[in-house]
This record gives structure tokens, C-alpha cells and sequence, in this order.
């Protein structure tokens, strides 16, 4: 039986692996709940522990990336578990040792455009659009990172917007790097991540690392980490966000 999250491996030259992960919830149009969550959290721990693995490509099943939170799921906890595993998923994916590339077919609404936004690429099709849910379903977490991709004001047109942003806009901006036709993008993906697989190991992982720290990821993750947990936690955000919240990621994995 199927589970939420597909596994699979492409072999390369050298017989070094790529990691693929396919969100695989059709019916939900690839929302993502609880169960979702926990099993990708999961696939990255094993495939950064595993050394044969060179690269990570994330996608959606059935022609749609992500729906986003899957607000349906019934919880008794106030959202609070899958809350924390979104923020633990986006920390894990911000830092990823590895390179990391988002596939974009159809819609990544909500969590799926800022699990894209997680990712060193992203590679959208024609007719693909992106949604940060900004001032609709409250804190967002990831779409604080767009701002080094595409500008302080294009980040907030979209963010406080809400509104869709269609592929040719996003490329055009710079957050999607690669512009495929419809069913292309899934290649376009893996071909860069291949060619990045021929480069040595060591200094892909210290480059990246490098980048990230320089434009602040690591930063922006942890403050947006924690003013959603407090947001889940109190029903309210913090009145003083830069006072009230440590700029420190507080992991809490399940």
C-alpha cells in the first residue's frame, strides 16, 4: 500500500544516488497532515545519514505539488503536533546538507510554497502558481526567506496579498530558477541536481553552507520557527516579536 510520502532512488554514473520524494496524498491534492509530515521529516534524516545520496528532489503527485496544511484533519491538540512538525520539516530543509530542488507542477499553496521556498531550486511548469497564505491562515513560516530570492517589496506583495502568484511571474522574480512546459519539471530538477552530483562532495556541502549563512537562513528559520509556536501555543502571537522571541531554533521533534 501506497503511503503519503513515495520513496525512490535514481542511480547515477558514479553510482551515487538521488533521493526523490513524492508527496502522495491525490485525494487531499498532496495536503499535508500530520502523517505527511512526520514520514518526510523521517525520508530527510535517512537521506542526509545515507553517503551514497547526492542530491534531494521533492515533488506532488498526480499534477499538483501541494495543497498546503491539511486544515481538514482532525486534531485534538489545536494543530499543535502538526504545527511543530512543519517548523521542524522547514528547519530540516532550510539547513539540508545536501542540495535540494522543488518540482513544481500545478498549485503549492500555503506550507507547499514554503516548503518550495525550503529548497535551493525550484523548477516550475507553465501553468503552476504559487500561494504564501501571509495575513489569511496567520503566521506564515517560510516566506521570510523569499525576501533574499526576489526582493523586500516583492515579498510582500505576495506574502500580505495572499493573492497567486502564476509561474511566470515567480520566474521572472527569481524564485523559480528553471521554467519548464506542463510534465517537464520533474526533469529539468534532476538534471540540475546531476550536474551538481559530479561536483566534489565536501566543497558542495561547505559552499552551501557558506551561502546559507551569509544570506542569513539560518536566522530568519528560527524566528519564524518560533513566533508560529507561539502563535500555535497561545492562540496569539507574541505583541513584541523581536523582545519576546529567541532567534534560536527550539526543536521539538515530536
Amino acid at each position: 500500500m501506497d503511503g503519503p510520502v513515495l520513496v525512490a532512488d535514481r542511480e547515477l554514473a558514479d553510482g551515487a544516488l538521488l533521493r526523490v520524494l513524492t508527496m502522495h496524498r491525490p485525494e487531499a491534492r498532496n495536503a499535508m497532515d500530520s502523517g505527511l509530515l512526520a514520514v518526510l521529516v523521517d525520508a530527510l534524516d535517512e537521506a542526509e545519514g545515507d553517503p551514497r545520496v547526492r542530491g534531494l528532489l521533492l515533488t506532488g503527485a498526480a499534477g499538483v505539488f501541494s495543497a498546503g496544511a491539511d486544515l481538514r484533519e482532525p486534531t485534538g491538540d489545536g494543530h499543535r503536533r502538526r504545527t511543530e512538525l512543519f517548523t521542524v520539516l522547514y528547519e530540516r530543509l532550510s539547513n539540508f546538507a545536501l542540495p535540494t530542488a522543488a518540482a513544481v507542477e500545478g498549485p503549492a499553496v500555503g506550507g507547499g510554497a514554503e516548503v518550495a521556498a525550503a529548497c535551493d531550486l525550484r523548477v516550475a511548469a507553465e501553468g503552476a502558481l504559487f500561494r504564501f497564505p501571509g495575513a489569511v491562515h496567520g503566521l506564515p513560516v517560510g516566506p521570510a526567506r523569499t525576501v533574499g530570492q526576489v526582493g523586500l517589496s516583492t515579498a510582500k506583495d505576495w506574502v500580505l496579498s495572499s493573492r497567486d502568484v502564476p509561474a511566470e511571474e515567480a520566474y521572472a522574480a527569481g524564485f523559480v530558477q528553471r521554467l519548464t512546459q506542463p510534465g517537464g519539471a520533474l526533469e529539468a530538477a534532476a538534471g540540475w541536481l546531476e550536474l551538481v552530483a559530479t561536483r566534489d562532495a565536501d566543497t558542495v556541502r561547505l559552499l552551501k553552507r557558506m551561502l546559507n549563512d551569509h544570506g542569513g537562513v539560518r536566522d530568519r528559520v528560527a524566528f519564524e520557527n518560533d513566533a508560529l509556536r507561539a502563535q500555535s501555543e497561545t492562540g496569539q502571537l507574541p505583541p513584541a516579536l523581536d523582545r519576546d522571541l529567541p532567534r534560536t531554533v527550539r526543536p521539538r521533534r515530536r
